[in-house]
């Protein structure tokens, strides 16, 4: 219901003392509730009344603009503000409310925390328990080793299967890469690379076998067999010399292959040359004595910790001798800040 001071009443007037049903004063119609839309639009009735009305120009304007009208004269109840849902009014504490539970449950069974940013199976999780709703309970460890393995092993065959069926129409690359495990025993991988997707095919323990031309060459050709040749594209191995010479062999017996060395270990080389520099393995060196020195004491590790606000200077590198170049990188970085820790009068060795 409109207040007596809205600018409406200039053109109305209430009907038998009932501000509801406002009299028009123009033509005298009587407008209730469900015609009074009508008549402002300009009904039948309305046509005649709004003869010798002078009107303003008609303009329109956004909320921004609505939000600097003087409110003066204007009834407040024509313009209600948007009230907050339930759901926005609830959203941050129900939220917290999850996050508070997941965080413990982290913390008890001592999971990484970045375990919650990797892959996309976390939220689609979470999104699962709160689509079935409450009083679920959650699969014990039986369960997960046993029944829902089973399923993920079938789900991921399924999977494999249809990159399979892209080998044929867009070919594939054989990638093959030797490394050495924790307990270092020597490890040949051999993965399948198609359509921007990479699987992983079979590995070999080389332990007490030297990798010479002729047995890695014996490999190359069953994992071939296997994928099938008419679907191979391409051959990726290390630049050793015995990987080398078996790209050369194969690219021999089988005329359509094409060999490719690792860029990755091409670099790795390429540092490994540049380091053995005269040089510049002096400054490797004496890099390497700056960092043992501060690492191989916690005192001045936590003293540099304060100077570098918790960064380190040896980091982990894609590829093993850019490590050395990177804590040099970290060296020149924080050049300043190592001289002050030096020179402070903490630094008390």
């Amino acid at each position: 219901m409109a207040s007596k001071h809205d600018i409406g009443w200039e053109r109305a007037e209430p009907f038998g003392g009932n501000r509801r049903t406002p009299k028009c004063k123009y033509c005298g119609k009587v407008i209730h509730e469900e015609g009074r839309h009508g008549h402002e639009r300009g009904g039948t009735s309305s046509q005649s009344c709004g003869a010798g009305i002078k009107r303003d120009p008609i303009r329109s304007f956004n909320i921004r603009e609505g939000a600097n009208i003087l409110l003066k004269g204007i009834d407040l109840y024509m313009f209600p503000s948007k009230q907050k849902s339930i759901k926005s009014m609830f959203s941050a504490k129900g939220a917290k409310k999850v996050g508070k539970a997941i965080s413990k449950f982290f913390l008890f069974n001592g999971i990484p925390f970045n375990a919650a940013d990797s892959g996309p199976y976390y939220q689609s999780m979470i999104d699962t328990i709160a689509e079935v709703g409450p009083g679920i309970k959650g699969p014990i460890g039986y369960q997960i080793g046993n029944a829902y393995l089973e399923e993920e092993v079938q789900e991921l065959e399924v999977y494999i299967n249809t990159l399979k069926a892209k080998w044929l129409v867009y070919g594939c690359t054989i990638m093959c890469d030797g490394w050495s495990s924790r307990t270092r025993k020597p490890i040949i991988n051999f993965m399948v690379y198609c359509d921007r997707s990479m699987i992983y095919l079979s590995s070999v323990d080389t332990t007490n076998i030297p990798k010479t031309a002729d047995y890695v060459f014996s490999l190359l050709d069953k994992i071939i067999e296997e994928v099938g040749e008419e679907n191979i594209v391409q051959l990726v191995t290390d630049n050793e010399a015995s990987f080398k010479a078996v790209g050369m062999l194969l690219m021999e017996k089988r005329k359509h292959l094409f060999w490719s060395p690792c860029a990755a270990h091409c670099i790795d080389l390429m540092l490994e040359d540049i380091g053995n520099m005269k040089h510049i393995k002096e400054i490797l060196d004496q890099a390497k004595m700056i960092t043992s020195f501060i690492y191989n004491s916690l005192k001045v590790v936590n003293l540099m910790k304060v100077f570098t606000k918790d960064r380190d200077l040896m980091r982990p590198g894609i590829t093993r001798f850019a490590i050395a170049f990177i804590s040099l990188q970290s060296l020149i970085r924080y050049e300043g800040d190592l001289k002050m820790m030096c020179t402070t009068n903490e630094a008390l060795w």
